[in-house]
Order: structure tokens, then C-alpha cells, then sequence
């Protein structure tokens, strides 16, 4: 089981992770795999658009155990509305912190999030090797953090998360 900086005998389900690969093998294999997850969430209205997208991000985790759903943001915040998320062993992914705001603004309340990676762009600094951010970034992170949202940066599951601070 993963070690977290504060004290929690287990983990709460869902898992909210922020990581602009959305779902690919490190969260498929990995996450899925040292959590013993059943259901990986992606949340995005841009991939569910694009026919082409969720063909591609179903095939490549076709070999998973583990049942994945594309869902648009109003499914999404449905699904932590009735509950249905944390029922199982799940993990939302979104692709970006402004991304996982947009449903706080929807009124989806999260404990906490893990940025699993987000990665150099034009107009982004280094807060680790695996996690840059741009000015919007931090103002969706503050944004949650002030709505108590504890905020940690984790790219595996074996490393040791790492408190964000804006």
C-alpha cells in the first residue's frame, strides 16, 4: 500500500489523480495494479468528443482487468453525486487541475487529489521532474486548496507522496 504524509488507515475511494497522459500504462498497470483497483474514470469533455480518442484509450488498456469509462464532466459529477464512484475501487483521472475544478464548481467535493503528472508546456515551471505548472494551474490548485482539498504529487505508486504548496 502506498505511504501518505498524513495519517489514513485506508484509502478513500475514489482516487482523484491529475495526469495530462489521461490513461496509459503507468495508471492502467501500475496504479491499478498496486491498489488493486476495479474501475479507472477518465473525465474530459474534449476525449469523450472525439470518437477517435476513446477508441484509442480503450484498446490500449484492453488488457486491464480493470472496467474503464470515458465520461464527460456532467456524468462525471453524477457519478460522484449518487455515490457510484465510491462504491468500487475506483480512480478519476483528469487531465489538468483546471479540469478537476471545474466539477468543485459543479459542487463535486474532493478530500484530496494527487498530481500524477503534468508535463513541461510552454508557460509552465518545474516543481518536480514529473510536474510542471503554468500560472493557471496554480490558481485551480490554490482554488481547491482553499475549498480543503489536500493537494499531493505522486507519480507511482512506490514513491513517497509529496505535499503541494503552491
Amino acid at each position: 500500500m502506498i505511504s501518505f504524509p498524513w495519517s489514513r488507515k485506508k484509502n478513500d475511494f475514489p482516487i482523484v489523480r491529475i495526469d495530462d497522459r489521461l490513461l496509459h500504462g503507468q495508471v492502467v498497470v501500475g496504479w491499478a495494479s498496486a491498489l488493486g483497483l476495479e474501475w479507472l474514470i477518465l473525465a474530459n469533455d474534449r476525449v469523450v468528443a472525439d470518437k477517435g480518442m476513446c477508441a484509442a484509450l480503450k484498446a490500449g488498456a484492453a488488457s486491464s482487468d480493470v472496467k474503464i469509462d470515458l465520461l464527460d464532466f456532467d456524468q462525471a459529477v453524477a457519478g460522484f453525486e449518487s455515490g457510484e464512484f465510491a462504491q468500487k475501487r475506483s480512480m478519476v483521472v483528469f487531465e489538468s487541475p483546471g479540469d478537476a475544478l471545474k466539477l468543485v464548481h459543479k459542487g463535486v467535493t474532493f478530500k484530496s487529489i494527487h498530481i500524477g503528472g503534468l508535463h513541461f508546456r510552454e508557460g509552465s515551471d518545474e516543481l518536480l521532474p514529473y510536474v510542471y505548472l503554468s500560472n493557471w494551474d496554480r490558481m485551480a490548485l490554490d482554488e481547491m486548496i482553499q475549498r480543503g482539498v489536500r493537494v499531493f504529487c505522486q507519480d507511482l505508486p512506490s514513491t513517497t507522496p509529496v505535499a503541494y504548496r503552491g
